[in-house]
């Protein structure tokens, strides 16, 4: 994988014009300018920018730019005046992402005994996702289960107690051990811990050089942190690492959640 740092084109709300002249119109003109956005017209825009051609718009991307020139043109043609750097309709901005490059692998040691081993591959997509913050790397290290990766004293809740995740990679649960359906107000206390930054920077503050995630999606919402690594899991690795554990992974989620305490208390 690598970092690196592209232009980002600036997205106007392309009917906004038609909504801040509405305020001085009558409510029948604000009507009759509403209905004057067809769905058809709108639903082709989302078909244009769909195509194969623009290779689903990752920033920085021969497609992404393709897609903001697109956009652009019909800018100049309804009218509306640029507003980003230089008199154009772009806006600069660093911005982290990442490109999975050949070569990318995640395997696994699974100790049979104390004297044999077996070395297992996993295939992309399938069984993992590169982080879409993570940094460029390869860590070969063991692997520690730190439950839902939370330290929350006024909570009496500390995954990392007693665990040490240095130079390791740390193995952990998305959300928080609250159900906010069934618990709503308790849930508020706990939500905080519940974000993907928080969980990552915490995993960094104990000394963990990366981060496998329960959480099978590539999900851009989360943080950069430069030397760490993060990959995103499914059902087969995480069924894996508990090869041998005194208890399964449903057993140790059922416990936290029954509990209200990390697995190390």
């Amino acid at each position: 994988m690598r970092k690196i740092f592209v232009r980002l084109s600036l997205v106007l709300l392309v009917f906004s014009g038609f909504i801040f002249n509405a305020y001085s119109q009558t409510e029948s003109s604000v009507l009759e300018t509403m209905h004057s956005i067809s769905s058809h017209t709108l639903y082709g825009y989302v078909k244009e920018l769909c195509k194969e051609k623009y290779g689903g718009r990752l920033t920085g991307t021969k497609g992404f730019n393709l897609a903001a020139e697109w956009i652009i043109s019909h800018f100049k043609k309804w009218g509306i005046k640029p507003a980003g750097d230089n008199d154009s309709y772009l806006q600069a901005f660093k911005n982290p992402y990442t490109l999975i490059l050949p070569g990318d692998k995640a395997y696994l040691y699974i100790p049979i005994g104390n004297k044999h081993e077996i070395l297992k591959f996993y295939r992309l997509e399938k069984d993992f996702i590169p982080g879409a913050t993570s940094d460029t790397g390869e860590v070969k290290t063991e692997v520690v289960y730190v439950g839902y990766g939370i330290t929350a004293p006024e909570l009496g809740y500390d995954d990392y107690k007693g665990v040490d995740v240095k130079g390791k990679i740390v193995l952990m649960e998305r959300e928080v051990p609250i159900s906010p359906d069934k618990e709503p107000e308790e849930f508020k206390k706990w939500r905080p811990y519940s974000f993907h930054q928080y969980k990552v920077r915490n995993a960094w503050k104990h000394g963990a050089a990366g981060m496998l995630y329960n959480y099978h999606i590539t999900n851009p919402n989360c943080v950069y942190i430069k030397g760490f690594v993060l990959t995103y899991i499914g059902k087969t690795i995480l069924e894996d690492l508990f090869t041998g554990a005194k208890i399964s992974h449903k057993e140790a989620v059922e416990r936290m959640k029954k509990r209200r305490k990390t697995m190390f208390l």
